[in-house]
C-alpha cells in the first residue's frame, strides 16, 4: 500500500514537471485511476521504452510513456515487481494456496496427510481466457521450475464457437494438443443444447443445419431495478427453503435458478437487498466511510474551504452520525425540505444565510392568513424555526470539522500523515466510544486502524488531489479470512466450471441466462483497456516478439467472442431447464435482443410481476391508526378514489399534500397567480394591462418565496397565469364572479394543481372529483374500511403532479404490464 501511495505522489509530480499543455496536465489528473492503471501494466508487461514508436502515439498517450520512463530512469517503487523466485519460495506458495482451498477444518482432521502427499512436479492451469500479465509471468515463472499443463475444453462440433481459444492459445510457445475423446453427446441434449446447435451452425455458416421449431422464449425485464426485483424474490424463497433444512447449506444451493448475467452490474442493487451475501462490507461501505470521502469531495484545496459540487456529498456528512444532532436523522431531513431554497449556492456560509432568511419569514407569517395556508404546500415551508436552528448548527460543526481536516494542507511534508493522524483521532475518539456501536462494525474500525499504521513511516508530498484518489486505499480495513462474496447473479466467467457440477437438486434447477441484449454481449475492446490506452497503441506502437504480451492484448480483443462461446458453452452443457432474458431500457439508451437470438426467431416476453402493487396497512412504514383521529374532507376523499397509495402518503402520513420538486412548484406558483387574481378582479371589466401589471406585482412579491425561479421561468408563470385566465375566467370582457362553485374548483387545483374540466373529464374522472357530503367522507374514510385497505397504487393522467412521485415511482414506469 505504501507504495502505491508513493507511486501516486511521483505520479503527480512527474505531471507537474514535464506536461506542458495545462489541459492535458488536467486531464490527466482528472483521470489519474486509469492513467496509474495504465502504468501499472505497461511495467507488468515489461515493455521496454525505447522500442516505443512515438510518433504512433497520441498525445495523452505520449504523455504517460514519458512518465513511464521516468519511473524506470529513476528506479521509482512504483508498482515494482520481483523479477525471479527460488523453488522453494514456490513450493511455498503453492502449500499455502492448497491450504486456503481447504479451510474446512473438518475436512483437514479426516485428511490430516492429503497435501503432504500432493505432488508438486505439475501444475495444470484450466479453463482461463481472459489472461492479465501477472497470470501470464506467474505462468512463465512455474514453467522455470515445473511442468505446466494449461487446459481449456474444446467441443470439435462447435470449432467456429471455440476459435476465440485458439485465438489466444496459439500465442503460447507450445503446441496445442487436441483430445480424441468427446464428451458432448446431442442425442442427449437438453432445450439448451438444441439452442446452442443453432446458435453455433449460424455462426459456422450452416444455416441450412437450423432447426427453427422450436420457440425461445425471452423474458424482457423493463429495467435493472425490475430485474434485481425478480432476483431478490427469488434469493428470498430460497432464504425460506434453507431454514426449513437447517440451513445446511448457503441460500444459492436452494434457489430453483442460478443466474449468470452478461453484466453483473445488477448485484450492485442486490449488495443493497442482501449485504450479508457479499462479503465483509468494506469500511467506505459504511455511512463513516461514506463521511470522509464526502468531506473530502467538499473540501476545494485553492480556496481552502467547502466548495459544494455535488449536494449529495452535504446529505453523506449531515447523515453519518459525526455531526451531533438531537434526534438521528432530523438534520438530514430538514436539510432535503430546505434544499430547493438555496439550490443555487455553493458554500456552507451562503446556505446558512439563506437559512436565516428562511426562518424570519417563517416566524414572520401569520399561521391563520390565506398566504399562509398557500405557502404551507411548498415544502421548505413545512419546517419550523428550531428544525431550522438545528439544521444552521450542523452545518457550522460540518464546516469545523473540515477546516480541522484540511485547513493546514498545504502540499508540503507529512501532510498525509497529518491528516491521516486526524482521521486515526476521529475513529478512536468518536466512533470506538459509541455505545451503541455493533461489535462486528467496531472490529472492522479496528482493523482499519490497523491497516492506517502502515502510513506512520510514509514522509509524503503531494497534492490534495492525490489524498483524495489515493484515500480508498487507505480506509479499508485488514481483510478478513472465510469473508468473501458469494455472487448472487454470477458472471458469465462463472459458468465454465458451474455447468459440471452435481448438485441433489440439479435436476430442478433452471439456468438463466440473463442481460442478453447487443450492448451487454457485444462488449468492444475499448472497454478493455484503460484511459489513454488503446488497441492502436498495443499493435501499433510497438511490434513486440514476446508471448506474453501477444497472449494479454489478444484476450482483451477476444472478450466479445468469449461472451458469445460462454453462452453457447452454458446452453450445451446445462442437462437442466434453461431460462433466457434481458434488460430493455438502460438509463441512456433502449437495448436490443442479442442478433442471433433475433435470427433465430426468438420472442420477447414482458415480465409480469406476479403479486399484487400494493401496501398492507401492517408494513413497517404505514400507520394508519395515527390518521384516525383526525377529520378528513371531501378532498381528502377525492385524493383517495384517485390513488389509494396517494392517499396513503399525503393524507395519512403528511397531512396535505406538500410539492417538493421545482416542476411542481412552479406549477403551484403559476395557480397561486391565477387565483390571487380571479379574487382581486372578480366581477370587474378585463384591462390587460392591469391585469398583467397586477400578476407582475405579485410575482415580486412571490419571488422570496420560490427563490430556485430565475427570470425567464417568472415571465413563463406570468404569461401560462395571463392566458389561463383570459380563456377561463374572462366572459364578454369581465371577469366572472367568484361562486362557491369556483372556490371548489380553485380548492381541486391546488390540492392536485390539474382538475380536468367537466366536459373534458371521463366518467371515471368525474367520479373522482364529484362533491361529496361530510356523512359521505366519514363513511368512505371510516376507521374500518381504513385498517382493511390496502391501498393499491393506481397509475392515472395526474401522476407525473403528485407530490410523492418519488416515493412511489409507478409514472416513472417505462412500460404499462
Amino acid at each position: 500500500m505504501v507504495d502505491n501511495l508513493i507511486g501516486y505522489m511521483a505520479f503527480d509530480e512527474l505531471i507537474a514537471e514535464d506536461i506542458s499543455i495545462d489541459d492535458i496536465r488536467l486531464s490527466l489528473k482528472r483521470n489519474r485511476a486509469y492513467v496509474v492503471k495504465s502504468i501499472r501494466i505497461m511495467f507488468e508487461l515489461c515493455m521496454n521504452p525505447d522500442h516505443i514508436q512515438d510518433a504512433a502515439l497520441t498525445y495523452e498517450q505520449k504523455c504517460v510513456v514519458e512518465i513511464y520512463r521516468e519511473l524506470r530512469r529513476t528506479r521509482n517503487k512504483f508498482f515494482s515487481l520481483k523479477d525471479g523466485f527460488s523453488v522453494e519460495e514456490i513450493d511455498a506458495s503453492i502449500t499455502k494456496t492448497m491450504e486456503d482451498a481447504l479451510r474446512d477444518a473438518s475436512y483437514k482432521e479426516s485428511n490430516p496427510d492429503r497435501l503432504a502427499e500432493v505432488k508438486k512436479d505439475t501444475v495444470i492451469v484450466h479453463g482461463i481466457h481472459q489472461f492479465s500479465p501477472i497470470m501470464l509471468r506467474t505462468i512463465e515463472m512455474l514453467g522455470v521450475y515445473k511442468n505446466v499443463f494449461i487446459l481449456f475444453n474444446y467441443v470439435p462440433d462447435y470449432k467456429n464457437v471455440y476459435q476465440t481459444w485458439l485465438n489466444i492459445y496459439s500465442w503460447f510457445e507450445s503446441k496445442i494438443t487436441f483430445s480424441t475423446q468427446n464428451f458432448y453427446d446431442h442425442s442427449k441434449a437438453f432445450e439448451g443444447g438444441r439452442i446452442a446447435d443453432n446458435i453455433a451452425a449460424m455462426i459456422a455458416g450452416s444455416t441450412a443445419t437450423i432447426d427453427y421449431s422450436d420457440r425461445i422464449e425471452v423474458t424482457q425485464f423493463d429495467n435493472q431495478t425490475e430485474f434485481a426485483g425478480y432476483i431478490a424474490k427469488k434469493f428470498e424463497e430460497a432464504e425460506v427453503e434453507r431454514s426449513k433444512d437447517n440451513y445446511a447449506h448457503s441460500a444459492l444451493y436452494y434457489m430453483n435458478e442460478q443466474i449468470y448475467a452478461a453484466n453483473s452490474n445488477v448485484n450492485d442493487i442486490l449488495k443493497i437487498y442482501f449485504p450479508e451475501q457479499f462479503g465483509e462490507r468494506n469500511f467506505l461501505d459504511y455511512p463513516i466511510g461514506h463521511f470522509f470521502i464526502a468531506i473530502t469531495n467538499l473540501w476545494d484545496a485553492e480556496s481552502k474551504g467547502m466548495l459544494i459540487q455535488d449536494i449529495n456529498d452535504i446529505y453523506e456528512c449531515l447523515s453519518c452520525g459525526i455531526i451531533a444532532e438531537g434526534r438521528k436523522g432530523q438534520v438530514v431531513t430538514t436539510f432535503d425540505k430546505c434544499k430547493l431554497y438555496f439550490q443555487d449556492e455553493k458554500t456552507i456560509r451562503r446556505i446558512i444565510k439563506k437559512l436565516k432568511k428562511l426562518k424570519e419569514r417563517i416566524e414572520d407569517m401569520d399561521s391563520d392568513s390565506s398566504e399562509s395556508k398557500e405557502l404551507s404546500r411548498i415544502e421548505y415551508y413545512d419546517v419550523s424555526p428550531d428544525e431550522i436552528d438545528n439544521l444552521i448548527t450542523a452545518l457550522k460543526a460540518l464546516n469545523e470539522v473540515a477546516d480541522t481536516f484540511f485547513k493546514d494542507f498545504s502540499d508540503q511534508e507529512n501532510d498525509f500523515k497529518a491528516f491521516y493522524d486526524k482521521v486515526t483521532d476521529v475513529l478512536v475518539k468518536q466512533v470506538l466510544t459509541k455505545e451503541d456501536i455493533d461489535s462486528e462494525f467496531r472490529e472492522i474500525v479496528q482493523r482499519v486502524l490497523e491497516h492506517l499504521n502502515e502510513v506512520q513511516g510514509v514522509e509524503a508530498k503531494a497534492s490534495f488531489d492525490c489524498l483524495r484518489e489515493t484515500m480508498q486505499l487507505y480506509l479499508q480495513q485488514v481483510p478478513k479470512e472465510g469473508k468473501g462474496a458469494r455472487w448472487i447473479a454470477r458472471n458469465f466467467e462463472q459458468i465454465d466450471g458451474d455447468v459440471l457440477r452435481k448438485y441433489s437438486k440439479n435436476q430442478d434447477k433452471i439456468y438463466h441466462f440473463a442481460c442478453l441484449s447487443d450492448q451487454h454481449m457485444s462488449i468492444t475492446h475499448r472497454d478493455e483497456f484503460p484511459w489513454p490506452l488503446d488497441i492502436d497503441f498495443f499493435e501499433v506502437a510497438q511490434a513486440p516478439v514476446d508471448w506474453k504480451y501477444q497472449v494479454y492484448v489478444t484476450s482483451r480483443l477476444e472478450y466479445k467472442n468469449f461472451r458469445r462461446y460462454a453462452l453457447v458453452y452454458g446452453l450445451a452443457f446445462s442437462k437442466c431447464k434453461i431460462k433466457l432474458s434481458y434488460i430493455k431500457n438502460a438509463p441512456d439508451q433502449e437495448n436490443e435482443l442479442y442478433y442471433l437470438l433475433k435470427v433465430l426467431n426468438a420472442t420477447p416476453k414482458p415480465y409480469i410481476l406476479d403479486t399484487p402493487n400494493a401496501a398492507k396497512k401492517n408494513d413497517s412504514y404505514i400507520t394508519v391508526e395515527e390518521a384516525l383521529y383526525r377529520e378528513f374532507s371531501q378532498y381528502d376523499l377525492m385524493k383517495y378514489r384517485l390513488c389509494g397509495y396517494r392517499f396513503l402518503l399525503e393524507t395519512v402520513i403528511e397531512g396535505k399534500s406538500v410539492y417538493k420538486d421545482d416542476f411542481l412548484l412552479k406549477l403551484y406558483l403559476t395557480i397561486l397567480l391565477e387565483h390571487r387574481a380571479r379574487k382581486e378582479f372578480s366581477g370587474k371589466t378585463y384591462v390587460k394591462n392591469m391585469v398583467r401589471n397586477y400578476l407582475a406585482e405579485q410575482m415580486d412579491e412571490l419571488t422570496f418565496d420560490f427563490p430556485f425561479m430565475n427570470r425567464s421561468e417568472k415571465i413563463d408563470a406570468i404569461n401560462m397565469a395571463e392566458d389561463y385566465l383570459e380563456k377561463k375566467a374572462v366572459l364578454h370582457g369581465k371577469f366572472t364572479s367568484i361562486k362557491n362553485k369556483d372556490i371548489d374548483y380553485m380548492l381541486k387545483r391546488e390540492n392536485f394543481l390539474s382538475v380536468p374540466s367537466s366536459k373534458a373529464a371521463n366518467e371515471a374522472f368525474s367520479e373522482v372529483f364529484k362533491n361529496s357530503t361530510q356523512a359521505e367522507v366519514e363513511h368512505t374514510l371510516s376507521d374500518e374500511n381504513l385498517n382493511q385497505d390496502k391501498y393499491r397504487r393506481s397509475y392515472n393522467s395526474l401522476c407525473d403532479k403528485c407530490a410523492d412521485k418519488d416515493i412511489c415511482l409507478e409514472i416513472f414506469r417505462t412500460s404499462r404490464k
